[in-house]
Order: C-alpha cells, then structure tokens, then sequence
C-alpha cells in the first residue's frame, strides 16, 4: 500500500495533470529572468505542398557568420532553440530546388515561425512514391482539391501551426470550405480552431460534416474523441477514438487520447497500453509521459510516476505542464528520500 509519507501525498497530486492542453507558452521576460528564443517552421515542396524530410537548414548569424543548423523531420518540421537574441539569416540549398533564405530578428521578437516553399528546378520530377505517414496521406487528398480552396488551407495550415490567430485560420478555412464544399480536411482543422476559439458545438458541427463527407477520415474521430475526453463524456470518445484507430492504428494522438479516455474510466491496464502504444510510435510526444505517470501513480507506482514525469520534463522542460510536473517530481522525491 506504500509508506505513510507516499499517502500523505497522495492527495496532492495536482489535478492539471490530468489534463494535456497542445498549446504554446508564452515566454516570460523581467529582471533575471532568461528570454527564450527559438525559430520553428516547416519545409515544403511549392508545387505539391509535400514536407520536404532531412533538408538542412544553415543559421547565419548577420554579424558574426555561422551560428548552427538543423535538419527537417518526416512532416517537413524544424525546431532551433537557444539563439542570441540578434537578427539572422536561415538559408536551403536542397537538390533539386532553387536555394531559399530567409531572414529573422529575434531582438525584436524572441519566437518565429518560417514556412519555406521550395520550388523544383525545371526537370526535376518529385519521388513517384510519396512517403508513407499521415503527412502523405493528407497530401495525397490535396491534390483533389482545387487550387484556390487548398491555398486557403494552407494559409490555414501555416496559422495553425504558429499557434496563434485561431480567428484568422478560421477564415481562411471557410473561405477554402466555400471554394470545395467537399473539403473533408479543411472541416476537421476548422473543428480544431473552433475548439481554441472555445467554440465547442461549433466544432463538433464541423466534424460532423467531414465525417458525413469522408466516414474513413480518422483524424475527425480523433479530433471528436479529444473534444468529448474534454466534455468528459467518455463512452462517447471511446467510442469516437476506436473507430478512428480501426482506420488508422499508427496515430499516436489517437492512443494518447484513448489512453486518456481509459485512465478517466480507471481502466488502467487498457490506458496504459495506449498510452505505451503513443510513446513507441512518437518517441517525442512529452505529454504521453503525463499520461504514463499518472497511470503508474494510480497504481500507486510513485517510482515509475517519478520516472514518466522527469521524462516529461526532459522531452519538454519550459512546457505548459512544467511548473506543475516539477512541484509533482519534489513531492515524491521527498517522501521516497523521507524516513520510514
């Protein structure tokens, strides 16, 4: 049953963490407070819209020359952190497409979002069998869409991935669902707007009609199953999220949020193989380590709670959870450090 010291603190285990908002924080500035800088972005191809993976991204600085570099992931993704606060200069050269710079000021604005589309230089033929994963499979439905309606999406797109303007995505996806009324993807992103924008019925709405649209769309059952964890009507998102696994079981957010669901229901052997499932098919999904420690803590496991949530705090040390996740780690340290 554990020592008393672990029950004395059984109770403190902050409610928060139960709860996993995808959201970007703001960082914070004062006196002694260090800022954080860092540049995201995605790497696309102009003409299809695919992610471009393991293109190398040169950082100059403007004055004092090279200042690193990173390389894009499977979903055409960079991520740099720990700049200077100063102004520098991001250049592409990837075979097959025109070079690509673009410039950045971090003494002005500590966070950026880049998009980068690279055009093909002529004769150059993309890879006649895209990349397999969600990406690929969005990508393959584009390119049904007509022009006008999926470069409003991916304006859509670009907002929502900077994580801000939720308003301005919104418009940008009904003017893309007004251009092709059939825009089952278009729907599912504007769900997830609607729900930043705590617009929840409007976003169940939108769902409803990519499902009605496109039954085999799985990212509309996952984004469903999300919202009804949230309204904590779980036979409903367990519902929603097994439907959306049976179309594709490699989403790891589809076993992050059934995991959650199951965890909700004190299911803990079921959460916990979701939950294990998630963290296997995204091994940087932070997150998914809350998820882990809190089942583990549940089973009144505070080692293996400890080890999930110091790894959460390793994946994702300035994330919205991390002030609760570290007042959680002190409390068990202590008590597990505290005489019998």
């Amino acid at each position: 049953m554990g020592s008393p010291s672990l029950r004395r603190i059984t109770l403190l285990l902050v409610p928060c963490l139960l709860c996993f908002p995808v959201l970007a924080q703001r960082s914070q500035s004062g006196p002694g407070v260090p800022v954080r800088t860092s540049i995201r972005g995605t790497v696309r191809d102009a003409v299809t819209h695919r992610p471009l993976e393991r293109v190398v991204l040169m950082i100059d600085d403007r004055q004092s020359g090279y200042a690193g570099q990173a390389e894009t992931d499977s979903s055409g993704k960079f991520e740099l952190q720990g700049l200077g606060e100063t102004a520098y200069a991001i250049n592409i050269r990837f075979p097959g497409y025109y070079e690509a710079t673009q410039n950045v000021d971090l003494s002005t604005n500590p966070m950026a979002y880049l998009s980068f589309e690279l055009r093909p230089k002529p004769g150059t033929a993309p890879p006649a069998v895209a990349p397999e994963g969600p990406e690929a499979r969005l990508d393959a439905r584009l390119a049904a869409v007509p022009e006008k309606a999926r470069k409003e999406f991916a304006k859509a797109r670009e907002l929502w991935q900077e994580g801000k303007d939720p308003q301005g995505c919104v418009d940008h996806l009904n003017k893309a669902i007004k251009a092709y009324p059939k825009f089952g993807d278009a729907y599912v992103l504007l769900a997830s707007a609607d729900m930043r924008l705590n617009n929840a019925a409007d976003a169940k709405s939108a769902l409803d009609k990519a499902i009605a649209i496109d039954p085999k769309l799985p990212d509309a059952r996952f984004t469903l199953g999300m919202i009804l964890n949230r309204e904590r009507d779980y036979s409903g998102a367990e519902k929603s999220l097994t439907e959306g696994l049976q179309l594709d079981g490699t989403s790891a957010q589809g076993h992050y949020e059934l995991g959650r669901t199951y965890l909700a229901l004190g299911r803990l052997e079921d959460a916990a193989t979701h939950a294990q499932k998630a963290a296997a098919l995204q091994p940087n999904m932070a997150p998914v380590h809350i998820l882990l420690g809190n089942i583990a803590w549940k089973k009144q496991d505070a080692e293996g709670a400890l080890k999930e949530y110091q790894q959460y705090l390793k994946l994702d040390p300035n994330g919205p959870m991390a002030p609760g996740t570290q007042a959680m780690v002190k409390k068990i340290e202590d008590a597990l450090n505290s005489p019998q």
